[in-house]
């Protein structure tokens, strides 16, 4: 009981740290955009930040870091295959399915609908809704489109969740 205490108390810590990132990267995408220069690097523990990842369903909202490895999933979600946030083709985030809910915790309670939301580092934010026909993990559905593909361990390391996403057409 005493590890399951020590380790919520770091997720929590790990989650106001992220909440910051968050907002320092919020800030700078507004203050640039208006000023029309870059953001520049942002970085956590080592790791770049692409951009933002947001699921309103389950309350999360985390910097996107550069690539997957062992030691950046203990920080925060992770680049884990595709060119760039919202550019076209499958942009794949990894992140761990904690017990508490953290990181992809609770992707296990999307449905078809939900939306996922990305914003890169020019402050481009693109809408992603649910698709439960996408079979495919990592390959686009049809040429030309946005995706995004969340991926998570579930059942002990065992088996993979995979969350498929595509952009919501704007009218």
């Amino acid at each position: 009981i005493i590890l399951i205490v020590i380790k919520y108390g770091r997720n929590q810590k790990k989650e106001k740290e992220l909440k910051d990132v968050v907002e320092i990267v919020t800030t700078k995408i507004k203050e640039n955009k208006e000023e029309n220069k870059p953001i520049g690097n942002i970085e956590v523990k080592g790791y770049k930040v692409e951009g933002i990842i947001k699921i309103s369903k389950i309350n999360i909202e985390y910097p996107i870091l550069e690539k997957t490895t062992d030691e950046a999933m203990q920080y925060s979600v992770t680049h884990f295959w595709g060119d760039s946030v919202n550019a076209i083709g499958n942009y794949t985030i990894a992140g761990h399915n904690n017990i508490d809910g953290t990181m992809f915790g609770n992707t296990d309670r999307l449905e078809e609908g939900d939306i996922i939301e990305l914003t890169g580092l020019d402050g481009k934010k693109v809408q992603y809704i649910i698709d439960p026909e996408d079979v495919s993990c990592v390959k686009s559905v049809k040429a030309g489109t946005r995706e995004v593909t969340l991926i998570t361990c579930q059942n002990g390391h065992k088996n993979r969740l995979v969350t498929k996403a595509r952009e919501i057409e704007q009218e």
